[in-house]
């Protein structure tokens, strides 16, 4: 009996961490750019973005099981797609009115779907308050729901 309660409690243990594999991959990947990089570098300031966002995500969260870490990863992957997309937007768009558009649906669509409702809107809100930061996004988004209403946005937006 204790063989396999053991062995169950190292198979749980297993796959938490493969729940968290994509989230921690991408919280290593951003640290390493940020602490390695010039910190007014692009690639740098969009890392810092996804470091801060995941540290928020990570701590707000706090995962104690694999369904936890699960929609972090989701999350996780979520974000990145959905900078990505930013990215690829602000540098496919060369009309100045579309462009400014398209970058106000990305901050409204960040900031329509919170995720945690934190009302602590300084820290939340700290990317789109300051000019400097590339990511001009809530902390406090669900991801997958703000990517799914900034592409249905985006179709609106096409001259």
């Amino acid at each position: 009996m204790k063989k396999w309660i053991l062995s169950a409690a190292l198979f749980m243990a297993a796959n938490c961490m493969q729940a968290q594999d994509v989230f921690n991959t991408l919280l290593e990947k951003a640290s390493h750019e940020v602490n390695t990089n010039d910190a007014n570098d692009y690639n740098t300031k969009i890392n810092y973005f996804y470091l801060t966002a995941l540290n928020y995500m990570k701590t707000k969260a706090a995962p104690q099981d694999i369904a936890q870490w699960k929609v972090l990863d989701e999350q996780a992957l979520a974000m990145q797609a959905y900078v990505t997309d930013f990215i690829g937007w602000m540098s496919r768009t060369r009309d100045e009115e579309l462009r400014r558009r398209g970058i106000q649906a990305f901050i409204e669509a960040s900031a329509a779907h919170p995720f945690f409702d934190d009302k602590d809107t300084e820290t939340t809100e700290s990317f789109v308050d300051d000019s400097s930061y590339i990511t001009p996004f809530s902390l406090d988004t669900d991801w997958i729901a703000a990517h799914e209403a900034v592409k249905e946005a985006l179709a609106k937006l096409k001259p």
